[in-house]
């Protein structure tokens, strides 16, 4: 499911990680671009099993930490589908909140 030059990518990230280097960019962008084309193929998606949703969950961060909200909107809404009394979940919509600077909705979210 990983390129080579995405295994690369990957372990040179780690080891700056591991040595105190930078890379976070690098990294978030790699899970975002990564995560997505597993989403957003069904066979794919559907061999994860159970990781599926672990998967949507670091996909929703990302896409927040990277400015994508309409990405990570997405990845929310099908964690909320699934799982729509969960507290997890509810904390994503918090940080999504936040991330569109709605601090007061944030804090309902939150409560």
């Amino acid at each position: 499911m990983v390129t080579k030059t995405e295994e690369t990518q990957l372990s040179n990230l780690e080891t700056q990680g591991d040595n105190g280097g930078g890379g976070a960019w690098e990294y978030l962008c790699l899970v975002l671009n990564h995560g997505l084309s597993i989403l957003n193929d069904p066979k794919k998606r559907s061999n994860l099993g159970s990781e599926e949703w672990t998967l949507y969950e670091q996909v929703a961060v990302a896409a927040m930490d990277c400015q994508n909200l309409d990405v990570a909107k997405d990845c929310i809404k099908a964690l909320q589908k699934r799982f729509p009394e969960s507290k997890r979940v509810g904390r994503l919509e918090g940080l999504l909140l936040e991330a569109k600077g709605s601090w007061a909705e944030a804090e309902k979210a939150y409560s």
